[in-house]
């Protein structure tokens, strides 16, 4: 509509949907997320579909529930989308990559490459990573504390973007005449010496037609809004209604104000659906109906009750959830502070917690099918 601003849609592929037991119904292919054709596949809808971009999550590590269901996002993502990318024209491809586990130069190099292989349409969320189970996989027994996690994050983002930096636009000149292959004003090595990584060089990939990828960020905490009023592009944000929406619209606002990082446009916020979609409402809902079974409603329970710290035993579902200064102290650490905050306003909204997990915890749940106009 003339006037209004532009609407941003991204597709998120979490594995095989947000129901636990979505695996096992026909048609859906048990091994979708190992077989590189799911992620072309849902690449070309969203591209079909005028999407912004496809996102791919991340959690590298071997879930307990590995018995009873797929583990999630199987491959590699970016290696995945890679392949997406090279199979689709438009769309953006945005992968989860932790900089916790990483080092700046191997991840600036192969988002860049994504970037270059995409022709400008890379983008990178960056996440601090919350997850105990993590931790064994990259050598270490502990996960390391928020503050030290963040604290990183920030010094990791200064280093990719100066890499990222190293050759501007215009620095290939590429004169085979006169043997100059780049300008001497158009590559800036990098002299990086910090508290937790030292790099020194430049990064090798030349910039897309869009210069350098997006930077994606999903933190609620005023760490993560630090992190995201200095270095992201768009956020993605767990708000279940609209006045926790707001409440973290304010808070970037004033994380953005207080960072006053000269140069910087506003940071998009976009908040997660999830989606049960069907021909018309009535199918829609009867789809939801098959997918909202016991063992997926237990299973939602028990992750409800890791994020707030406490056995499911002792959770009532009948009546309200009720958070309280006391559970974010306690949770700080080990979840996310956005989900716990969008938890908290279903909460106060007087949804129990039956009715929070039969929707699925976190985002706005939609159940229906398609309108006019």
């Amino acid at each position: 509509m003339s006037g209004q601003p532009p609407l941003h849609l991204g597709v998120n592929c979490p594995g095989l949907g947000s129901y636990r037991n979505a695996w096992r119904r026909d048609g859906i292919d048990p091994l979708g997320t190992a077989n590189p054709d799911f992620y072309v596949r849902v690449a070309r809808t969203a591209e079909r579909g005028l999407f912004d971009a496809i996102f791919t999550a991340d959690v590298p590590a071997l879930t307990p529930s590995w018995e009873t269901e797929p583990q999630r996002a199987t491959l590699d993502p970016v290696v995945a989308l890679t392949l997406a990318a090279h199979e689709t024209e438009y769309v953006g491809v945005v992968a989860t990559v932790s900089s916790t586990w990483h080092h700046p130069y191997n991840l600036a190099r192969s988002i860049a490459t994504l970037d270059r292989i995409s022709r400008g349409r890379a983008g990178w969320n960056v996440v601090t990573s919350y997850n105990p189970l993590v931790s064994p996989n990259y050598g270490l027994d502990v996960l390391p504390p928020k503050t030290e996690r963040y604290a990183r994050a920030r010094e990791f983002l200064d280093v990719v973007q100066d890499l990222w930096h190293t050759w501007s636009p215009e620095a290939i000149v590429a004169d085979k005449r006169n043997g100059r292959y780049a300008a001497a004003d158009g590559v800036r090595p990098i002299r990086h010496r910090g508290e937790f990584f030292s790099v020194t060089g430049g990064g090798l990939v030349p910039p897309s037609p869009q210069g350098i990828p997006v930077v994606f960020q999903a933190g609620g905490s005023a760490d993560g809004l630090d992190l995201a009023a200095r270095h992201a592009d768009a956020t993605f944000v767990a708000a279940a209604t609209i006045d926790a929406a707001r409440d973290y619209r304010v808070g970037l606002d004033a994380a953005s104000a207080a960072a006053r990082t000269p140069g910087r446009t506003p940071v998009l916020a976009l908040p997660g659906l999830v989606l049960t979609l069907g021909s018309t409402d009535e199918e829609a809902r009867r789809r939801r109906e098959e997918l909202a079974d016991p063992e997926s409603e237990a299973a939602t329970l028990a992750m409800l009750a890791q994020r707030l710290g406490v056995p499911a035993e002792d959770i009532d579902l009948d009546s309200p959830l009720a958070l309280d200064d006391s559970h974010f102290e306690k949770q700080r650490h080990a979840t996310s502070e956005g989900f716990l905050r969008s938890l908290a306003s279903l909460g106060e909204s007087g949804r129990t917690v039956r009715e929070i997990v039969r929707d699925g915890i976190g985002h706005l749940a939609v159940t229906g099918g398609p309108k006019p106009f």
